[in-house]
């Protein structure tokens, strides 16, 4: 055999060039003289071995892999990123610190609480965490979904009490014994939720945030940002009404809250507009001037401090009836157990906090990794997470992710690592320990205002529907439905039937791929497809088959039918008008008197003839090589012809393809077996070793299909075929040999 021989030159015009010849090749002679594979074979124990054998290696990648801050620290450079870590912290924990507060009446619990939430999460992910950058912490989002779960638990009817005096009096709804309550719910859902991502980062399933596809995760998010406007309306305008949670909650909420406007506290509504306009008025001048501020404005801090001074010196509280945030302890709680009793009823909803709160920090992450050249680790992040949520949990908090505006406040500030965050959690720890007691006047409708203003930014996804209209109309139908279905149906019911809708599109897509018939463009060496270039022309005898997807269970009958199709030769058809055509020739012989009429209609010229005699007919059986039956009497035939277009080879291309089940093998056998005993033969080219190792597995190559029938290229398989009929194309060469000009 030829050895093969390539070469590659400059031509006159400094042209690049690619000259290669050598032997047609199939998957036999690849297997028997060209390729050979190497022995990997190993027992059971010695891979068992492996994967167990300890080396101080091995222990020193487990520690830093488990601890990340150990493969920076000790090289912290301190004159370089200390300063701009101190001022970057100091600056996150101002903004942590409000947020925590008003964070926490979105998930349904105390303040006190969202302070607790900001600190001992942030405090752990500074030696858990790969991200450098991100600020963990409360989330609008998270703190929704858990205060839905709180509401629906715990909801007001299961605390009204009645006077212990026995008087007609209207029961009483007891808060303390409600919020303790919706905070038992949220811890014990946090500690699930940190179980749930401890155990997904230590299988390595970090990759599951893929399938919360970007258009899915903001439709999602600018829903969840409705829920939290409409959630806080009833705080921006005084008014008294109870929290709704489940299916329609969106709608019930703004229901009562319109229906009782009436009722609204005028000081409330022109304190939190006027801190709304301050705070948006703050956020525009630090977009504006971000390059010129050496660090952001902090408007929410000046809010709370500037609101809560107003609140205090002229008595709001008593003398107005504004609603303050209240008591809040001082002092951190020491460590208890959840009350796990709880757990049956919340393991769905834990699955879906962690799955969101995952995503959402990990996409973050993986932004400030790549911008500022470092990597991050998505298992390790699950378990940081996870051990953020899981031992905080013990100590009264409710679960916790990065949040996108205080990540950009430490971004943009100089944090250059997590001491940074570091650094914002002994801000809030600060005021919790010793100042806590100064914002108990604080008024909820300024924190209403802070957590409205915060979502602006999530508002702004809704310019992602003209873009994705433009781009892909499917991606478009995730963004919308997530949307729709998590304003309507809740964040929780919203998110799964997003999911499972996203897995549908890809189903859709599998289920409809595009095919075409490929023809070759002269001088090149490439195949495209002959609807779309006119330089394609197809080869006499053959057809290129081309799809792009895989051949499993869900779409191997759609490919089948698809290349059918295409070539324009269904063996079935052609199978059933040689029965027809030989039942009605015993006919034709039997009774000589009576001869049947055969109509026959060209597919393409659409002719119609009548064939009455004997030796028509005959001539017609030797001349048509494909038909279609349509109906079969004792008088009349009906046969519906193709025009001889001389079909004598079809090559599968399966350079698109990266797996095959059983299902796909057995039918791809079977329609082979289908096209031989109808005369014509069919090829595969492109197959991946990989590809082909699975079909060794399948038994694919046994009884009509063999190894010679597989080719490495298409162009391999062309002159296999021409070579077998070479009628249709005399003077082949059996060497392959092509000039192709570089892009």
């Amino acid at each position: 055999m030829e050895q093969e021989e390539a070469a590659v030159r400059v031509d006159a015009d400094s042209q690049l060039m690619y000259r290669i010849e050598r032997p047609v090749y199939n998957e036999a002679l690849i297997r028997s003289q060209v390729l050979n594979r190497r022995d990997k074979s190993t027992t059971l124990r010695e891979r068992v071995a492996h994967q167990f054998r300890c080396s101080s290696q091995r222990a020193k990648a487990a520690v830093l892999t488990f601890l990340p801050i150990l493969t920076w620290l000790p090289s912290y450079p301190v004159k370089q990123y200390l300063f701009s870590d101190v001022v970057s912290g100091l600056s996150t924990g101002v903004v942590q610190l409000p947020q925590g507060l008003a964070y926490a009446m979105l998930a349904a619990v105390p303040p006190v609480y969202g302070l607790y939430s900001s600190f001992y999460p942030v405090l752990l992910y500074t030696f858990f965490g790969t991200s450098r950058h991100i600020s963990v912490g409360t989330f609008a989002v998270i703190s929704l979904m858990i205060g839905g779960v709180a509401v629906r638990e715990a909801p007001d009817s299961m605390f009204y009490t009645l006077p212990a005096n026995g008087s007609n009096i209207s029961a009483v709804l007891d808060v303390e014994a409600r919020d303790a309550k919706r905070v038992q719910v949220a811890i014990v859902l946090t500690t699930m939720v940190g179980i749930i991502q401890i155990a997904l980062g230590l299988l390595r399933f970090g990759f599951v945030a893929i399938y919360l596809t970007e258009p899915l995760v903001r439709g999602f998010t600018t829903a969840a940002s409705v829920h939290v406007v409409i959630s806080q309306l009833k705080y921006l305008l005084g008014v008294k009404t109870q929290r709704f949670s489940g299916p329609l909650s969106a709608i019930y909420s703004v229901k009562a809250v319109f229906s009782d406007i009436t009722s609204a506290n005028i000081t409330t509504l022109i304190l939190g507009l006027a801190c709304i306009v301050f705070l948006y008025g703050v956020k525009d001048i630090n977009e504006r001037f971000k390059k010129k501020l050496p660090v952001p404005i902090p408007g929410e801090i000046i809010v709370v401090i500037v609101s809560t001074g107003v609140s205090y010196g002229l008595s709001l509280s008593e003398g107005h009836k504004v609603d303050v945030v209240g008591k809040i302890p001082t002092g951190l709680l020491p460590p208890a157990a959840p009350e796990f009793s709880l757990l049956p009823n919340l393991v769905t909803d834990s699955f879906a906090v962690a799955i969101v709160g995952f995503s959402m920090g990990i996409s973050l992450a993986k932004i400030f990794a790549l911008k500022h050249g470092y990597s991050v680790d998505g298992n390790q992040e699950l378990i940081a997470l996870g051990l953020c949520n899981f031992v905080s949990s013990f100590f009264k908090t409710f679960a916790i992710t990065c949040s996108m505006s205080r990540s950009l406040v430490q971004e943009s500030t100089g944090g250059k690592t997590q001491i940074a965050g570091l650094l914002a959690s002994l801000v809030v720890l600060l005021v919790v320990v010793a100042i806590g007691f100064v914002f108990q006047p604080l008024p909820q409708t300024a924190l209403a205002a802070i957590i409205m203003v915060n979502l602006l930014g999530m508002f702004k996804q809704f310019r992602d529907i003209p873009t994705l209209w433009k781009t892909s109309k499917i991606e478009l139908a995730i963004w919308f439905v997530a949307f729709v279905a998590s304003v309507l149906l809740g964040l929780d019911y919203g998110l799964l039937v997003a999911i499972a809708f996203a897995i549908l599109t890809v189903i859709y897509r599998t289920q409809s791929p595009k095919s075409a018939i490929l023809g070759h463009v002269p001088g090149t060496g490439m195949y495209c497809d002959l609807e779309e270039y006119e330089e394609a022309v197809e080869y006499e005898g053959i057809k290129i088959f081309h799809s792009n997807s895989s051949i499993y269970f869900a779409n191997c009958d759609l490919y089948v039918n698809a290349l059918k199709k295409k070539t324009g030769v269904n063996p079935e058809h052609l199978q059933a008008a040689l029965k027809a055509r030989k039942k009605q020739k015993e006919k034709v012989n039997y009774n000589h008197a009576s001869p049947s009429k055969i109509c026959v209609k060209f597919q393409k010229q659409g002719v119609t003839s009548e064939i009455v005699s004997n030796n028509h007919l005959m001539e017609e059986q030797r001349n048509c090589q494909s038909g279609e039956v349509h109906s079969v009497s004792d008088s009349e035939q009906s046969v519906f012809l193709k025009p001889p277009g001389d079909v004598t080879s079809i090559i599968l291309d399966w350079t698109p393809v990266n797996f095959i089940d059983t299902v796909g093998a057995k039918a791809i056998k079977q329609v082979m077996k289908e096209y031989a005993a109808v005369d014509v033969q069919v090829v595969i080219a492109g197959c991946s070793r990989s590809l082909l190792a699975e079909l060794d597995t399948l038994q694919f190559f046994t009884g009509v299909m063999n190894t010679d029938l597989v080719f490495p290229t298409v162009h391999d398989a062309v002159l296999h075929c021409q070579h077998s009929h070479p009628a249709a194309a005399p003077g082949i060469q059996m060497t392959r040999e092509e000039t192709i000009p570089s892009p």
